[in-house]
C-alpha cells in the first residue's frame, strides 16, 4: 500500500467498542523526530505480532519522508485525524513535551494505550492532568524510563530488594555528557515547549532510576545549584542536586549537557551497611566482618549495547502489557512524583 496523507474528509473507520484480547497489536507513533527513527520504529518493524499502523507528525515533510523510510501505510499531520481513521491498540507519544496532556488525553479517550515519551511534562499541573486521564479512562500508560529495563537494573533492583546492600545509607549519581557531542531537538532548548534543559532531560532519568531501585521513597527535602553558562541556553546545561529521601537517605546528582571532559560519565552508586553498588559497569563490593569482597555477578555486555537494548526491551515488555491488559512499570503516578521533584528542583535552583 502506497504512503499517503489521509485528509479530513476521509470516512472514520468502525471501532470495537469493547477492549477484546489481540493476538496482534496494532500501533500508531506520533513524533517523527529522533528517537522515533532511532528506537521506536525500527523496534516496532522488529516485534512479532505488531503491526505499525500509522505515523502522525506536525511537520508534514518529515512525516512523509519517514513513513516511507519505515513502510508505515498511512501518515498524518494532525493527531485526532489519526485516531478518527484508524483502529489503534496502542501508541507511541515522542513529540515535544507541551503537547503530552493534550496527545494522551486523546489517545486515552480513544481507547488506546500510551507509551509516553520522556519528559513526562513540564509542570506538576501538566503530569497530574495525565494522571487523571489515565484514572479516568482506565486505559495504561507507561512512561518510556528505558533503563528500568536493563538486565543490570533489574538484577541490582532484586538485589536490594532481597536486602543484599543492608539499610541503604547513600546514593550519588550522575551524566556527564562531554563538551560537543551534546545534540537537542530545538524544542529541547525552548523552555516553553520542553519546561527546562537538563533537569527535564538526563536529572529526570536518573532521579526515577535511582527511585526505582531502591522503591520509589518519599523526597523530604531538596536542594540545586543550576547553570546555564556553558552553552548559554534559555535552559539549564547543569545542575548540581541534592535529595533528602525518606529514612534519611541523602541522595546527590551531577548532570550536564556539555562536560569540558574528553568522554562522557553516567553512574549510580548506591552504599548500605552491607555493600555497596554501582551500575554502568555493575559491580558490587559487600561486607564480611572487617573485610570486603566483590560479589561474583552474570556478564551483561558491552555497555553500550546494554543501552542501546533497553529501547529494545522497554518495547517488548509494554507490547506484552497491552497483550495480556496489565499495569505496566513506570506508571503515571510515578512520573507525577518525579515531576515534582523537579519543579521543587528548579525552584531552588532559581528558575
Amino acid at each position: 500500500m502506497s504512503k499517503k496523507n489521509i485528509s479530513e474528509d476521509t470516512p472514520r473507520q468502525a471501532e470495537s467498542s469493547k477492549s477484546n484480547f489481540k493476538k496482534v497489536i496494532r500501533f500508531g507513533v506520533v513524533g517523527a523526530g529522533g528517537i522515533s527513527q532511532v528506537a521506536h520504529l525500527p523496534n516496532l518493524r522488529q516485534e512479532t505480532g505488531v503491526e505499525l499502523v500509522a505515523l502522525c507528525d506536525s511537520d508534514p515533510q518529515r512525516a512523509a519522508l519517514v513513513a516511507e523510510r519505515f513502510n508505515v501505510p498511512v501518515w498524518f499531520d494532525e493527531p485526532d485525524a489519526m485516531f478518527r481513521h484508524t483502529k489503534l491498540d496502542a501508541v507511541i507519544i515522542a513529540a515535544p513535551t507541551i503537547t503530552h496532556p493534550a496527545l494522551c488525553r486523546l489517545a486515552l479517550e480513544s481507547g488506546v494505550d500510551v507509551m509516553l515519551e520522556k519528559p513526562f511534562a513540564r509542570t506538576p499541573e501538566e503530569a497530574r492532568s495525565i494522571v487523571d486521564s489515565v484514572v479516568r479512562t482506565g486505559k495504561k500508560l507507561m512512561v518510556a524510563m528505558n533503563h528500568r529495563f536493563r538486565p543490570d537494573t533489574l538484577h541490582l533492583q532484586r538485589l536490594i530488594q532481597k536486602g543484599e546492600l543492608g539499610e541503604i545509607t547513600m546514593v550519588r549519581a550522575g551524566w556527564l555528557k562531554r563538551l560537543g557531542v551534546w545534540g537537542r531537538p530545538y524544542w529541547f532548548t525552548d523552555p516553553k515547549l520542553s519546561g527546562g534543559g537538563v533537569l527535564f532531560d538526563l536529572a529526570v532519568q536518573m532521579i526515577d532510576l535511582a527511585l526505582f531501585l531502591l522503591g520509589f521513597p518519599a523526597a523530604l527535602e531538596v536542594a540545586a545549584g543550576i547553570s546555564s553558562k556553558t552553552l548559554e541556553l534559555e535552559v539549564e546545561d547543569s545542575a548540581a542536586i541534592f535529595i533528602r529521601l525518606a529514612d534519611d537517605i541523602p541522595f546527590l546528582l551531577e548532570v550536564a549537557w556539555a562536560n569540558c571532559d574528553d568522554h562522557d560519565k553516567a553512574y549510580t552508586w548506591i552504599s548500605g551497611t552491607h555493600g555497596v553498588a554501582t551500575l554502568n559497569p555493575l559491580r558490587i563490593t559487600r561486607r564480611q566482618a572487617d573485610q570486603t569482597m566483590k560479589v561474583k555477578l552474570p556478564s551483561f555486555g558491552d555497555e553500550v549495547k546494554l543501552y542501546q537494548n533497553s529501547f529494545r526491551a522497554e518495547l517488548a515488555y509494554f507490547i506484552d502489557c497491552v497483550r495480556k491488559q496489565e499495569q505496566p512499570l513506570s506508571t503515571a503516578a510515578e512520573a507525577l512524583q518525579v515531576t515534582e521533584l523537579i519543579a521543587s528542583l528548579s525552584k531552588a535552583g532559581g528558575r
